[in-house]
C-alpha cells in the first residue's frame, strides 16, 4: 500500500511538472471572494465576515469562478477536489462525508451528518439542493462539529454555498460548451445591474444535457448514467444607503437521469462501462430519477448602531420519483420505487456586535418546520409497499462570545440548545393487504457547547487549539420492510472533536500554509447497511467510532501569474463499538446464523467504509500574455485517494483502489475579459473508479459498483458585456 501510494504521488509530480497545467482546491480557494491585491479570502463561517486565515477551523473555500470553469456542477464533482471529503452517490440517495463520517443513504428519512446551508437556509436532506451549482460565489466546507454555531445537525462538519449577489454596476455573460467523449451540451447566462438608485437584480439561467457513459446491452437498450437539467434564479437587493438592506432570491429547477450509471460485476473484474439490464414488466423500463426544487430566501440586515440585526427567512420544497431495475441484471428479480414530497419554513435572527471592542459576540435564535412523505414499492412476486410521514419541528437558541487579550490571544466560547419534535407513521403493505402500523414520537433537547483559543504570534502566523460537541437528532426508519415497533425509533448522534492547527501567511501574503491535527469521537453514530440475510437495508446506532488525522494546504504566487498548489490529507476512521454489525463477508457462519448470532457480531477495530488513509492534490495554475490583448491560461488539477472499502461487509471485491485522477484546462482571453476560449479535460488517464458499492439484491455474492464518469473533453466559449 505505502509502495502503491508513493508510486502515485512520483506519477503525480512528474505529470504535473510536465504538463504545467495544474491547479487544485487551494488554488479555487483563490477565487473565492477575495482581494487579488491583498490574496485575502473572506469566508462567512463563523457568521461574520472574516479573513480566512483568521478563522480557528479546518476548511477549504471554493470560488464560483473555479466551479463554472470545470464545469463542476454538483457535489458529485466536488468531492474528489476537497481532502476529506466525500460524496456517496447511490441508486436512492447521495450522501455527504467528511473525515470519513456521514450519514449512509439507506434511510432517505434520515437528515444528513453533514449539514447543508444555502445562503443561511439549512438543508438537511440532499435533495433540497440537488440542482446544479449556479452563478455560485463560493462554497465553504467546514471540517468537525459546528453545531454551537453553524447550526443543528453538522456532528461531523458542514458545507455552506453562498450565491452571487445583484451588483450595483451592469454586468451580463453567456457561456456554452460542448463535451466530446460522451456527449453533452451546456449553456449559461447571468444578468446583474440596477434597476433604480435604492433596488439592484440579478437574473441567472443554465441547461445540462449529458449523454449517458454506460451502454446498456439490455433490452432497454440506450446509454445509461443521462442527465438532463435546468435551473433558473432570480434575486433582488433593496439598499438605499440607509441602515436596512433587504435581498431577497427565488429559485428552481429541475434534474432528470435516465438509467442507472451501476454495473453489475458478474466477476472479481474492473469495470467496462457496460451493463444488461431487462427492466421489471409492468413496473419500470428503463431506470428514471427525476427531482424538482424550489427554494426562496429573504434576508434583511439592520444597521441599530454599531450593532447588525440579522433576518433569515427561508423556504425549501422538492418532489422526487424514482424507479429502477434493483436486481441491476437480466433477470426479472427485482425492482424498487422511491418517492419522497418535502417542503420546509425556517426563520433564524441574530444581532452581531462590532469587532472594534475586546469582546464581540453574536446571539441568535432559529427555528423550522419541515413535513416528509416518503414512499417506497418493491416489486418482485410479491407487491410490497411502504408509506412513511413524519412532522418536524425545531427551535434553538445558539450565542458565541470572543474576549480579546490584546492584540495576540483570543478566546471564543460557543454554545447552542436545541429542542426538537417529531412524530411519524409507517404502513407497510403486501399486495395491498395492511401488514403492520408503526407509529412514534421524539422529542429531544441536546446543548452544543465549544471553546477555542487563538494566538496571534505575529501578523502572519496564527495558532489554535479547540474543542466542541456535536449533534444529530434521532430519527424513524423510513421505508425498511422489516422494522418492528422496537427498532422504528433511533437514537440520536453525538460527537467530540479536540483539534489544534496553524494558519501561516509569509512573503506579502504570496505563500499560506494551513495544518490541522484533529480527533473527533462519536456516539450511537447512525449507519445503515445492506443486509445480505434479509435482502433489504438495515438502520441502527452504532455504539462508538473515531475518527482521527491531520490535514494540510498550501499555496505559492512564485511570481505573477505562476501558482503552485497542494494539500494533503491522513485519515484514520474506525468502529471502537458497534454490536449488531453487518457480518463480515468471510463470516458464513454469521450471515447464515440466526438474529441472536448476528447481533453478536461486532465490527470494533474496523475502518470506517468510505474513509480512505490519503487523499489530497497537486497543481500549478499559470496565466501569461500572448499579446498587449489577449493571454493564455492554463489550469487543472491532480486529486488522490488510497483504497477504501464501499460497503460494510468489507468484501475487496467492493473496496476501490488507491487511484490519482488528472483535470487540465487550456485557453486563450480577452485581457478585459470580453471572450474567453477554452479546452477542459476532465480525468484525462480515463480511471473508472466507484464512489458506492453493494451486495446485489437476490444474487448472492455478487457486487455492484456505482461507476464514476470516464474520460471526457468540452470546449468551452464564453462572452462577457
Amino acid at each position: 500500500m505505502k509502495r502503491s501510494l508513493t508510486r502515485q504521488l512520483r506519477k503525480a509530480i512528474f505529470t504535473s511538472t510536465g504538463l504545467a497545467l495544474l491547479a487544485t482546491t487551494p488554488a479555487f480557494a483563490q477565487g473565492a471572494d477575495d482581494d487579488a491585491n491583498s490574496g485575502t479570502i473572506i469566508v462567512t463561517a463563523q457568521k461574520r465576515e472574516q479573513d480566512i486565515q483568521d478563522v480557528p477551523i479546518s476548511m477549504t473555500v471554493v470560488g464560483g469562478q473555479q466551479l463554472s470553469d470545470f464545469g463542476i456542477k454538483d457535489f458529485n464533482e466536488l468531492d474528489r477536489f476537497v481532502p476529506n471529503f466525500y460524496v456517496q452517490t447511490t441508486p436512492g440517495n447521495n450522501a455527504f462525508y467528511i473525515r470519513g463520517i456521514g450519514s449512509t443513504p439507506g434511510n432517505l428519512a434520515f437528515e444528513q451528518t453533514v449539514g447543508l446551508f444555502v445562503d443561511g437556509v439549512y438543508g438537511g436532506h440532499a435533495r433540497q439542493f440537488q440542482v446544479p451549482f449556479l452563478d455560485v460565489e463560493r462554497i465553504e466546507v467546514l471540517r468537525g462539529p459546528q453545531g454551537a454555531l453553524v447550526g443543528k445537525n453538522t456532528s461531523a462538519g458542514a458545507i455552506s454555498v453562498v450565491s452571487a449577489k445583484p451588483t450595483r454596476d451592469f454586468q451580463a455573460s453567456v457561456e456554452a460548451s460542448r463535451e466530446f467523449e460522451i456527449g453533452g451540451t451546456r449553456g449559461f447566462a447571468v444578468v446583474s445591474g440596477p434597476l433604480s438608485s435604492a433596488v439592484s437584480a440579478r437574473g441567472a439561467f443554465l441547461y445540462e444535457k449529458n449523454d449517458g457513459y454506460i451502454r446498456n446491452t439490455g433490452t432497454v437498450g440506450g446509454d445509461d448514467g443521462e442527465r438532463k437539467s435546468w435551473f433558473g434564479r432570480a434575486s433582488f437587493l433593496i439598499d438605499a444607503g440607509g441602515p436596512l438592506d433587504v435581498s431577497f432570491k427565488i429559485e428552481g429547477g429541475k434534474v432528470d437521469l435516465t438509467g442507472s450509471a451501476v454495473e453489475r460485476l458478474e466477476a472479481p473484474t474492473d469495470p467496462d462501462l457496460i451493463r444488461t439490464t431487462n427492466g421489471y414488466p409492468g413496473f419500470v423500463g428503463r431506470d428514471f430519477d427525476n427531482t424538482d426544487n424550489v427554494n426562496a430566501v429573504m434576508t434583511a440586515n439592520l444597521d441599530l448602531g454599531d450593532h447588525v440585526l440579522t433576518s433569515i427567512s427561508g423556504y425549501s420544497k422538492y418532489k422526487f420519483r424514482k424507479r429502477l431495475d434493483s436486481d441491476f441484471g437480466p433477470a426479472n428479480g427485482i425492482a424498487s420505487g422511491f418517492e419522497e414530497d418535502f417542503d420546509q419554513i425556517s426563520q433564524e435572527i441574530r444581532l452581531v456586535s462590532p469587532t472594534t471592542k475586546p469582546l464581540e459576540y453574536i446571539v441568535g435564535a432559529y427555528y423550522h418546520k419541515n413535513d416528509y412523505d416518503y414512499a417506497s414499492q418493491t416489486r418482485t412476486v410479491a407487491y410490497g409497499e411502504r408509506f412513511f410521514v413524519q412532522n418536524n419541528h425545531v427551535w434553538s437558541l445558539f450565542g458565541s462570545a470572543t474576549y480579546k487579550m490584546g492584540d495576540a490571544v483570543r478566546v471564543t466560547g460557543s454554545l447552542r440548545y436545541t429542542n426538537e419534535k417529531k412524530d411519524a407513521t409507517q404502513r407497510t403493505l403486501n399486495n395491498g393487504a395492511l401488514l403492520r402500523t408503526l407509529v412514534g414520537d421524539l422529542k429531544e433537547t441536546e446543548w452544543d457547547p465549544s471553546v477555542n483559543v487563538q494566538w496571534f504570534a505575529t501578523s502572519d502566523v496564527m495558532l489554535y487549539a479547540s474543542w466542541g460537541e456535536g449533534s444529530k437528532a434521532g430519527g424513524f426508519i423510513g421505508g425498511q420492510a422489516t422494522t418492528l415497533q422496537s427498532q422504528f425509533k433511533l437514537n440520536s448522534e453525538s460527537s467530540t472533536t479536540l483539534e489544534a492547527g496553524a494558519k501561516l501567511t509569509a512573503l506579502d501574503r504570496r505563500l499560506t500554509f494551513n495544518i490541522a491535527a484533529f480527533r473527533t469521537r462519536f456516539r450511537d453514530l447512525q449507519t445503515s447497511s445492506f443486509d445480505a440475510t434479509l435482502a433489504a437495508f438495515i438502520t441502527l446506532n452504532a455504539g462508538r467510532a473515531q475518527s482521527k488525522g491531520i490535514e494540510a494546504d498550501a499555496r505559492f504566487e512564485v511570481t505573477d501569474g505562476i501558482t503552485l498548489t497542494g494539500s494533503l490529507a491522513r485519515l484514520n476512521a474506525t468502529y471502537l463499538d458497534f454490536p449488531g454489525a453487518p457480518c463480515l463477508y468471510s463470516n458464513t457462519a454469521c450471515i447464515t446464523g440466526t438474529a441472536t448470532v448476528r447481533a453478536a457480531n461486532n465490527a470494533a477495530g474496523l475502518p470506517i467504509p468510505r474513509s480512505p488513509k490519503w487523499s489530497g492534490t497537486l497543481g500549478l495554475d499559470i496565466v501569461q500574455p500572448f499579446s498587449d490583448t489577449i493571454e493564455m491560461f492554463g489550469n487543472g488539477g491532480m486529486t488522490f485517494r488510497s483504497r477504501a472499502f464501499l460497503e460494510d461487509s468489507y468484501n475487496p471485491a467492493a473496496a476501490q483502489d488507491g487511484h490519482s485522477k488528472l483535470d487540465a484546462r487550456i485557453g486563450l482571453r480577452a485581457v478585459d475579459d470580453a471572450w474567453e476560449v477554452a479546452l477542459v479535460g476532465k480525468n484525462l488517464t480515463n480511471k473508472l473508479t466507484a464512489s458506492h458499492a453493494f451486495n446485489t439484491p437476490t444474487v448472492a455474492g455478487l457486487i455492484s459498483q456505482y461507476i464514476q464518469p470516464p474520460r471526457t473533453f468540452a470546449l468551452q466559449v464564453k462572452l462577457s458585456f
